[in-house]
């Protein structure tokens, strides 16, 4: 995904907005360092010696990865104000479609898929397919978001929703299954957790693909942005306590107050567990 500059954490000229740019400049130079490493290693290469800079290179990246996300968070408020959703720039619209989520799959988890789109007039006299029903659901849960950082919110709930095409059938005969399984157990928390940290790897992507790839070239441009992809979804896995959420009511306060300190806790853990 390329950026076209859609949006900024900050106003222009915001200090902590240089920051994260440099941190991700950072990051991408390690990126190109490991590169090279790699390619220029031989049978005569000394192990030990490439080993000491593999690990060197490998802790500049993720060092600055993390630099890159606090930053960031800085730049739109902060921690705080960014995870009660009162950044425009960082938050309010992942906190809008993720509150969505948990309440319309608790209100179709209650009513069941079929009474639940009869009542969004969705017309099911030719049958359903999971696919149909996955994108009503990807145009229903992100139709009202608007702001700066929607783009990222939507793509969190492309990726979230994606997730659901292995476990559903193709005529959605157990997608009342499925959702009840994952409403009454822990597994929906790992949902939010993961949509949190895809819509913040998406901002990066945004602000910072196009800038990187016009420095360091596509190669290192796309493997930058894998590398930190997969360092967010595994910090947001090694985050989880997987604490009890199946009596939570997600339709109301108790379900918006357990999002907002869980985007709290996966923003201080992204950050390197720093404010």
């Amino acid at each position: 995904m390329g950026t076209s500059h859609r949006h900024k954490p900050g106003v222009l000229g915001e200090p902590n907005w240089g920051s994260a740019s440099s941190s991700m400049t950072s990051a991408a130079k390690a990126e190109e360092k490991a590169d090279a490493l790699e390619q220029n290693q031989t049978d005569q290469t000394n192990k030990k010696q490439y080993e000491v800079l593999q690990k060197r290179y490998a802790n500049a990246f993720r060092r600055n990865y993390h630099k890159t996300i606090r930053n960031l968070v800085r730049a739109a408020g902060g921690r705080e104000k960014v995870s009660k959703g009162g950044s425009r720039a960082l938050g309010h619209a992942g906190l809008s479609v993720v509150g969505g989520i948990v309440s319309t799959f608790a209100d179709i988890a209650a009513k069941g898929i079929d009474n639940w789109l009869n009542e969004k007039g969705v017309n099911l006299r030719n049958g359903k397919s999971c696919l149909e029903i996955l994108d009503f659901l990807r145009q229903y849960l992100s139709a009202n978001v608007v702001g700066m950082d929607e783009t990222a919110a939507n793509d969190a709930l492309q990726h979230v929703l994606e997730k659901f095409e292995d476990d559903i059938d193709e005529d959605a005969t157990n997608f009342d299954e499925v959702l009840n399984s994952i409403m009454t157990s822990n597994e929906i928390v790992e949902i939010i957790d993961e949509f949190m940290g895809i819509y913040i790897f998406s901002h990066l992507s945004q602000n910072f693909q196009e800038k990187i790839e016009h420095d360091k070239g596509t190669n290192i441009s796309e493997s930058t942005m894998a590398d930190i992809k997969g360092l967010i979804l595994d910090d947001v896995r090694r985050g989880y306590n997987g604490h009890t959420s199946a009596e939570i009511d997600w339709s109301g306060k108790e379900g918006h107050d357990f999002i907002q300190k869980e985007f709290n806790r996966i923003i201080y853990i992204l950050s390197g567990d720093e404010d």
